[in-house]
Formats: C-alpha cells, sequence, structure tokens
C-alpha cells in the first residue's frame, strides 16, 4: 500500500500508468444522476474521474497524502477526504453507493464492511473491482521482461501484475456479509489498456520494487526499458474483474 514517505515519482508514474476501468462499472450500481456515491481508496481518482461524469455529489476518501494531492488536482469537484474503510469520515446513511477500485485486498474485511453497511442507504450499493491481466503485451516486450525479472516479486504475476497473491477477498464468507449483504453478482470486463512508451515505463514504475530502488539503480533500469521500447503504442490486455452486492433491506 502507499505511504506518502513514497518518492514523489511514484505518484506521477501511478497516475501515468495504471489502467483506468470501463465505464460500465458505474452501470452497475444503477445510481439516479442525483445519487451520492463515495469511492474508498480513490489513490488518484482514475475511477473517482468517470463517477463524477455520471453521479452528481462523490466523496473521495483517501489515505495517503500523496495521492490525495493528485486526487484533488485531477477531481476539483469532488469532496476528497483523509480516511479510511475501517473507520469512514461519513455519517449513517449518507451514500447511494460504495465504490472501491483495485484496493478492497487493502482491507481489514470486516471492520471495513461494518462501515460500509453503516454509511451505506438501504438497498444501497457495493461495487468492488480490480484490474487484472488477460494476456500479453502487443508487440512484445520480452526484452523489457529480461530486464525486470530478477527484481519481481515471486508470488506476483509477471510482468502484468499489480498486487500479490489472489485478487478475490476472502469477505463474502464472514457471517456479518452473509446476514448484511445480498448475494454477490459478478462480471468480467474487457479493459485494455493503449500506451506510448513513457506510459508503459511509468506502469512499471509504479510497481513499489522498482519505485523503491536508490536513484542510482533506479534510473539506469528506467532508460534500459526505454531504449527497448520501439513501438508507438502498447497494448495491455487488462479485464476488468467486478464484484458487486447491495444492502439487505428488512423483510
Amino acid at each position: 500500500m502507499a505511504t506518502d514517505d513514497m518518492p514523489r515519482h511514484w505518484y506521477e508514474d501511478y497516475e501515468r500508468g495504471r489502467p483506468g476501468y470501463p465505464e460500465q462499472v458505474v452501470d452497475l450500481a444503477e445510481l439516479a444522476p442525483s445519487a451520492t456515491a463515495l469511492e474508498l481508496a480513490a489513490g488518484t481518482g482514475k475511477f473517482t474521474r468517470q463517477l463524477v461524469s455520471r453521479i452528481a455529489h462523490v466523496v473521495a476518501v483517501e489515505p495517503d497524502p500523496g495521492m490525495r494531492r493528485l486526487l484533488a488536482a485531477s477531481c476539483p469537484g469532488v469532496e476528497a477526504i483523509d480516511g479510511a474503510a475501517e473507520q469512514i469520515p461519513l455519517a449513517d446513511n449518507a451514500v447511494d453507493a460504495v465504490f472501491v477500485a483495485q484496493a478492497f485486498h487493502w482491507f481489514d474485511n470486516e471492520p471495513a464492511l461494518m462501515e460500509i453497511a453503516r454509511v451505506l442507504r438501504p438497498g444501497g450499493a457495493l461495487v468492488v473491482m480490480w484490474n487484472v491481466a488477460n494476456g500479453s503485451a502487443v508487440p512484445s516486450i520480452t526484452a523489457v521482461e529480461e530486464l525486470l525479472a530478477p527484481i519481481w516479486p515471486q508470488d506476483s504475476g509477471f510482468p502484468l501484475d499489480m498486487m500479490s497473491g489472489d485478487w478475490a477477498p476472502n469477505a463474502w464468507n464472514l457471517p456479518f456479509a452473509k446476514k448484511t449483504f445480498n448475494q454477490i453478482r459478478e462480471a468480467r470486463l474487457a479493459n485494455p489498456q493503449t500506451v506510448d512508451p513513457v506510459g508503459l515505463v511509468a506502469y512499471f514504475g509504479s510497481m513499489g520494487w522498482v519505485a523503491n530502488l536508490p536513484d542510482e539503480e533506479r534510473q539506469p533500469l528506467v532508460d534500459a526499458m526505454r531504449s527497448h521500447l520501439t513501438a508507438a503504442e502498447y497494448v495491455l490486455p487488462w479485464q476488468t474483474r467486478v464484484q458487486w452486492t447491495r444492502l439487505s433491506t428488512p423483510a
């Protein structure tokens, strides 16, 4: 997870290189334009910008000050506030939907779900999503892969992966989840990302194991990656995996 002591270039690489999300994700919550939506762990605002274009009132909660600065700059109409999923700084029954993009695996499941249930209005939607690799980059980036292989964590998919371990949460098996939320629904949406060489290097630079290298190691690696990327653009074949549900209403 990001912290404000990450190098400044990490935040810029994250915003430049990480993929966004399909427009259809917002539709799954079936919100009226006048609704109020909450995004937890909003990061630099990649998904927030899609919410703002569709929903009247968007609140974005982000604990990392560096990310929150970029979020506020890119989404000036959003209420961007400090906070965490386990202690959401909103009143009870405050929002019609809660969205979480590429972050639910960081949460402490039960307290986070309890807080989400608290701030949701009856029947409100919870939508969580992850971008997961669904193939290889086109054209091939074999030369870059060879540069990165020695430092890539063994528990992360190589080379297109953004986290360690399984993306699917165990939260839905908790007794609290089963009695509080409706049945989980799922969708898998194609989400190809087209980047130029600078964007592709930024994507790799947004990985902690690259960003945290000492400058005398990181910069030569960045320069070497750039020298091997000769195409005008590359397509990264992400698939957005979405799970959504609604807060149960009393019978």
